[in-house]
């Protein structure tokens, strides 16, 4: 076995020679036009109005203006997009374009793929990280296989942080708002050596107290309480060798995430609910304890008083590049490590009926990938590479279910024929991925471009998967915590606690993904494309299973999604106005479709493969009308259908629409600049997004779904033109609107687990730039 020491280690002796990144900019424009936005979506920087796919950019600025802390508030700013979560800190679900996997579990790599600086996360328990000294985030729509590989079906996010200079920099930004929220991001870098060597250090600072309150214990939840630093240098020690070092940490220590119990049953009259009436949330109660949670969104009762959520990570990154006349060649090394301890009552009741006392996991990534591109404007641009990556995974977690009808609370006790028992969860992942790939963009005329890429990816995924059954109220000892004689492992089904060995399979994947596309420049100004691209997800076994058997424990078959897709780009007058379209349809075969239902007797996490068609368009509009004045618009509409989807369960669920996916998001948003004098300017400004009502499961019915709701924000500010001070007033959630953002059906145990918005937040930002 290979300690995480000596895997770190590794990591460091495997890196190479290769390239940084090339930074995005707003290039500068005169004033009243659409500035200029340089992307690296296709490994190099181009202008995104030049790039045959359709991206969402976020600039710094706007991460800034929008009080961005995470992945979770893109939802609000990218059309298409979506990203959801019922954990505090990890492990979100993310959906863009109606492509993506319920599936919170950890081992479960996503159909959006996540980058950071342009390495991968596989895992997703570190994929809610802070957002702090960020230079712009691009969201890549439509399958990515090419250059990003396999798990990208959905798109890509891809998120990149300020880099190192030989310029002088020093920014630092303080925040006070609603439940004492305060926040403090700084940075600071420059020149150590003149022309050789630079740094730069980034802090990240975040806390508010909860606004959910335990009436058990009166302690507050959903609180915001992490740490986030950065360090990276930049050593230049030739004019054609540039290296970059990023190290960086932070931790989470919150709540576990506070949701509404929604009965089941109506008491009053003396039957089932309705969907509807357990959206109401205190029409139903618990048929099992009679617990009718209260319809205050800010208001819990939980049993367990101690209910946390703790998050830790460290990455370390080093990239290399060489610049030659005619090619350069691009290095880049990583080691990423997460940690995620949590103690969350799911049925967030009085009683213990669902309960998660223990439940940790640890990830180790490491990966390299090795590029060969291009250089200059010839007609042919091309770049090949090599990628390879290995994660070791570690999950452990007890589920204690029925707890409050132990007889004898004081002592264990264990009871399967009435599922009276606690269940402790093992499984240890290790994924291998190997890649070669490679594109050509070749300018057939001069107007004419071609691009043709091709990767092939080679998978392996090595488990070992062991539950164990025994009682409820365990002694402390942790060698006891377990029934003596140990029970032991769960086979066949629910009902059968039978011993068995541990399940250890092994997975592959040998596939290839593809891209073609043309793009034509109908004038300088207006961009025309169509491209058809290949996808791939990775198939193996459900490792959110509690039940080692056929019904939970099931193999999945990879993904594979064809897209077709074509697009319009356009600045027109005089870039006062830019209007960027796209038209897309998949062909969704093998999509893995996660999902926790009720059971015979138990819930139960299921894993099975379905078909589906997807297709929609988008559209993104910028404008500059006046002097000062900025707008922007963004619709996305979307048909989504299962096509082949036989539930053994719950039955056949052709022709319904598929999870996550609206059929409709909009995003507006307006901001005027006006001069004070010379020196000072004020802004004021608002943002709206809007979507339809969603379906969280292909059940289309209530209560596994949101109703449409929209959200405005605004704000108002006061600073230097340029650089200096800056103030700004923001009121996020204006009309204090809470919506369900994702519900989970365990109404087995008479409940299901309802995730609601923030409410309203408002505060000031002090910030500083030199």
């Amino acid at each position: 076995m290979i300690s995480g020491a000596r895997r770190y280690r590794l990591y460091l002796a495997s890196v190479m020679a290769g390239t940084a990144l090339v930074p995005a900019a707003a290039l500068a424009a005169p004033d009243d036009q659409i500035q200029e936005i340089v992307v690296t979506a296709q490994k190099r920087g181009e202008s995104i109005q030049k790039v045959p796919i359709s991206i969402t950019a976020l600039s710094s600025a706007d991460i800034q203006e929008k009080g961005l802390r995470d992945a979770l508030g893109l939802t609000q700013n990218v059309p298409g997009l979506q990203v959801n979560n019922v954990f505090q800190s990890s492990n979100p679900t993310i959906f863009l374009r109606g492509v993506g996997v319920n599936d919170y579990n950890p081992a479960s790599s996503g159909a959006v793929g996540v980058t950071v600086d342009e390495v991968f996360l596989n895992s997703g328990v570190g994929q809610l990280f802070q957002l702090y000294d960020v230079d712009r985030i691009e969201v890549l729509k439509g399958p990515q296989g090419t250059l990003y590989g396999r798990n990208t079906t959905g798109g890509v996010l891809n998120f990149y942080t300020k880099q190192p200079s030989f310029g002088r920099d020093l920014s630092a930004s303080l925040t006070y708002g609603r439940y004492n929220q305060v926040s403090f991001d700084g940075a600071a870098g420059g020149t150590i050596v003149p022309d050789r060597l630079a740094a730069r250090l980034s802090v990240s600072v975040k806390r508010r107290d909860g606004y959910v309150k335990n009436l058990e214990d009166g302690r507050e939840l959903n609180d915001i309480d992490s740490l986030a630093g950065r360090f990276q240098f930049l050593f230049t020690p030739t004019d054609r060798i540039e290296i970059k070092n990023k190290v960086e940490g932070g931790r989470s220590r919150t709540s576990a995430i506070a949701h509404k119990s929604l009965g089941t049953y109506n008491l009053a009259l003396g039957r089932p609910c309705t969907g509807d009436e357990i959206l109401a949330i205190n029409v139903c109660a618990n048929p099992l304890t009679g617990f009718a949670d209260s319809a205050n969104l800010n208001e819990v009762r939980t049993d367990i008083h101690n209910n946390y959520e703790k998050l830790d990570n460290f990455g370390d990154r080093l990239s290399i590049v060489w610049n030659g006349d005619k090619v350069s060649l691009t290095s880049i090394s990583a080691y990423v490590w997460n940690r995620r301890r949590l103690n969350q009552d799911q049925d967030s009741s009085p009683f213990s009926i669902l309960n998660s006392p223990v439940w940790t996991e640890k990830s180790e990534q490491v990966s390299q990938e090795l590029r060969l591109a291009s250089t200059g404007d010839g007609r042919l641009k091309w770049v090949v590479g090599l990628f390879y990556l290995h994660e070791r995974l570690n999950s452990l977690s007890n589920f204690s279910y029925l707890a409050s009808f132990n007889p004898t609370p004081s002592q264990p006790y264990f009871d399967p024929a009435n599922n009276i028992f606690l269940v402790e969860r093992q499984f240890t992942q290790k994924t291998d991925s190997f890649a070669g790939f490679g594109q050509l963009d070749y300018a057939l005329t001069d107007k004419l471009k071609m691009t043709l890429g091709f990767r092939y990816t080679s998978d392996k995924k090595d488990i070992s998967f062991q539950t164990y059954a025994g009682a409820v109220n365990p002694a402390s000892d942790p060698l006891a915590r377990l029934q003596q004689p140990l029970i032991g492992l769960i086979d066949s089904s629910p009902n059968d606690f039978s011993i068995d060995a541990p399940a250890r399979t092994t997975d592959r994947l040998k596939k290839p993904t593809w891209r073609v596309a043309l793009d034509y420049q109908m004038t300088p100004d207006i961009l025309g494309y169509a491209s058809y691209s290949r996808g791939v997800r990775s198939g193996g076994h459900n490792t959110g299973a509690v039940f080692f058997s056929g019904i939970e424990f099931t193999k999945v078959q990879p993904e594979r999604l064809d897209a077709f897709e074509v697009g319009l780009k356009s600045d027109l007058l005089d870039r006062r106005l830019r209007v960027n379209l796209a038209a897309f349809h998949y062909d969704y075969k093998n999509m893995q479709v996660f999902s926790l239902e009720s059971g015979p007797t138990v819930p139960l996490q299921r894993l099975q493969n379905a078909d589906a068609e997807i297709y929609g368009g988008e559209m993104e509009v910028s404008a500059t009308p006046a002097s000062g004045l900025e707008l922007n618009f963004g619709l996305a509409a979307l048909h989504t259908e299962y096509t082949r989807f036989i539930d053994p369960l719950r039955g056949d669920f052709k022709g319904q629409r598929l999870d996550k996916a609206p059929s409709l998001q909009m995003t507006a948003g307006v901001q005027y600049h006006f001069a004070l004098s010379p020196d000072w300017e004020g802004r004021i400004g608002g943002d709206f997004a809007y979507q339809s009502k969603v379906y969280f499961s292909p059940v289309n019915a209530a209560p596994m779904e949101s109703d449409a709701h929209g959200q405005l924000n605004l704000k108002a500010g006061i600073g230097k033109a340029d650089k200096g001070l800056d103030l700004l007033f923001f009121v996020n959630n204006v009309t204090n609107k809470r919506y369900l953002q994702d519900i989970v059906d365990v109404s087995v145990a008479g409940f299901y687990f309802g995730v609601y918005s923030e409410p309203r937040t408002y505060g000031l930002t002090l910030s500083y730039k030199m």
